[in-house]
């Protein structure tokens, strides 16, 4: 006794020729049809060996049973039922592997009614389809090509109105997919279409959504995809948000505006009629759970959709996890190109660095590109084009490399915008860097510079006394000038550094006082009577500078307190100097008129019109 008689009987002397994209329950009815039984339980049981078995439509059970009774010579397989003649391949890349290799194994050795619960369509808030679907189109083109025609794996998916091949309308027969009855009945399409047809009701909206859930639907059924796991579908659909600027470089997705773009995109009453719209106000919908840390499945029809707001097709998924460049690269993948004028690697991909931060401003990603020749530049990204990889936003060190070049052609007799051209900067930029690496330029007058030496060596010969920090503060502007330009001539021209030692005795900090309080004094009476046309205000700033001993009466006035109080005692007030200069300016109109005018004498003080009102009554003294 051979192993299909032992589980009931012998094997079968027929079986019909599977057709591309056929239900297997199609062929069972096929079957029963060709094989003249009148009840069909004797089908079952010629097909299982057993004539319980429910003649389950979409996940059909007890397959290796069929597989042992098939006729000697058949080309059919367990596997082959399962993947080419059931609905399983749809669900497979979006549920777990071990999950799906559980499935296979159910369906061929029990019951269909797990599968159900494992594929989690009884948990599912899309609803099952009722009944079976045709094309029209196709029974026509079966009949030509096969000689009858026969139910479609691809018509007979949750969201499928349309047929993939004809784009026409699909026809929902009466033929009711889950049965409470006649378990075990098999009906061709050939008998179903005897009784009329139900009408269906496309979903409003786009038809071309309507197209792409049809195609990509079969392409699911007909391509033997392994399953892409939950967290690679995840990081897939993050990083695509990531290109479409809908979530951060971090992978934190802007549902503020994810939402209402996914239900602009199809339509709200198009997502309504499929079960699949997203409430604005809801933190865990579908798409939440789809999106954040992958817990549960979803129906694929949720991915399919997503897939499509996603601009991209099963295809472009499955390739994209399988070459595992799932990660958001908004700068594409390194190595990227060196972009200093100055490296004989100029715009070649050397750089191997990059790293990401986001723009606090925009919130855009930032890319920081750090190459070996020491030249680093940023630009802000998503890099939507091949050029954008040769933008630069900002250079944040030019290198060695740069440098050692900018020494070269600064020296260079040539137009300043052309000497940035080779360099590859702004013009600015040049001047900069060569009033920074003592390069004089040509631009520079002769004369200002000796203009400015003559100054300090001046300035050294009034104040022999002075060390170089004293004499900065005497005129800031001339140590500057030649501290950028003439450095070298500045420390051959300036006063030894004064090397303090441990051997030296104490400052007499008493006596120092007595004579600084004197200086002060003398400094203030020098400012209050100088009669040029340009009045000068008694402050420590002024008085300092004339003494050559600006540091001292800032630094150290705590040691001197004969000095601080010699000076609370002169310095004036921005109201006291103002008071003054009215005084003095008066006195001088006086000598050239016999009376003084109100308006002249205002404008001779020079005061504005926030302090004339502060100095009214002594204005009007002078006038009457």
């Amino acid at each position: 006794m051979n192993i299909a008689e032992s589980i009931g009987g012998s094997s079968m002397i027929f079986f019909p020729p599977l057709f591309p994209d056929e239900l297997l329950y199609s062929a069972f009815a096929r079957y029963h049809q060709n094989s003249g039984n009148e009840n069909h339980k004797e089908t079952t049981k010629e097909l299982f060996g057993n004539s319980s078995v429910c003649a389950s439509i979409l996940f059909p059970s007890h397959i290796s049973n069929l597989s042992l009774r098939m006729p000697l010579g058949s080309p059919y397989i367990s596997k082959d039922f399962i993947q080419k003649y059931s609905i399983i391949p749809y669900f497979g890349p979006f549920i777990p592997t071990k999950r799906l290799l559980k499935i296979k194994k159910v369906m061929e050795l029990g019951k269909s009614s797990p599968v159900n619960m494992l594929l989690g369509r009884t948990a599912s808030t899309i609803s099952p389809m009722q009944n079976l679907q045709y094309c029209p189109n196709c029974v026509k083109e079966d009949r030509e090509k096969y000689g009858e025609a026969y139910w479609h794996r691809s018509h007979q998916v949750e969201g499928v109105y349309l047929c993939h091949m004809h784009d026409s309308t699909l026809l929902k027969s009466r033929v009711a997919l889950s049965k409470q009855r006649n378990k075990h009945k098999f009906v061709p399409l050939e008998h179903a279409l005897s009784n009329s047809a139900i009408p269906i009701n496309l979903p409003v909206g786009d038809l071309g959504h309507l197209q792409f859930i049809a195609k990509q639907t079969n392409i699911l059924l007909n391509t033997e995809y392994p399953s892409f796991g939950l967290k690679e579908i995840n990081r897939f659909y993050v990083s695509r948000l990531q290109h479409m600027d809908l979530a951060n470089h971090t992978g934190r997705i802007r549902w503020a505006d994810l939402i209402p773009a996914f239900n602009r995109f199809y339509g709200v009453q198009f997502l309504m009629n499929l079960q699949c719209y997203i409430e604005f106000d809801q933190d865990a919908t579908w798409l939440h759970k789809l999106l954040r840390k992958p817990r549960v499945t979803c129906h694929p029809l949720r991915h399919i959709l997503v897939i499509g707001f996603l601009n991209q097709t099963i295809e472009s998924m499955a390739s994209i996890i399988t070459s595992r460049k799932t990660n958001y690269e908004p700068f594409g993948q390194g190595p990227w190109p060196c972009l200093n004028k100055a490296a004989n690697h100029y715009r070649m991909s050397v750089v191997s660095l990059c790293e990401i931060t986001r723009c606090s401003k925009t919130g855009l990603p930032v890319g920081t590109f750090s190459c070996q020749c020491g030249y680093v530049y940023s630009r802000k990204g998503p890099d939507h084009s091949d050029e954008d990889q040769f933008k630069i936003g900002r250079v944040k060190c030019f290198g060695e490399v740069w440098e050692e070049r900018f020494q070269t052609v600064s020296k260079i007799d040539m137009p300043l915008r052309e000497k940035a051209r080779l360099l590859g900067c702004d013009p600015k930029t040049v001047l900069n860097r060569i009033s920074i690496s003592k390069v004089v330029i040509n631009t520079i007058d002769i004369q200002e510079n000796v203009h400015y030496k003559e100054k300090w060596i001046r300035l050294i010969a009034d104040n022999s006394e002075s060390s170089i920090s004293e004499l900065r503060g005497l005129n800031q502007s001339v140590f500057s000038w030649l501290y950028r330009r003439e450095r070298e001539w500045l420390q051959e021209h300036s006063p030894p550094k004064i090397k303090v030692t441990m051997n030296q005795g104490r400052i007499n900090w008493e006596g120092r006082d007595q004579q600084t309080a004197e200086e002060v004094r003398l400094s203030a009476i020098e400012i209050l009577n100088e009669t040029s046309e340009r009045l000068i205000r008694v402050t420590k700033t002024e008085i300092g500078r004339r003494m050559g001993k600006l540091p001292l009466l800032f630094k150290s006035l705590h040691k001197l307190p004969q000095t601080a109080n010699q000076l609370n005692t002169v310095l004036e007030t921005m109201e006291d100097f103002q008071e003054r200069r009215i005084n003095i300016k008066a006195a001088e109109l006086r000598n050239t008129s016999a009376v003084v005018k109100r308006w002249e004498l205002i404008r001779a003080s020079g005061l504005r019109e926030t302090f004339i009102d502060n100095h009214r009554d002594i204005i009007d003294k002078h006038i009457h």
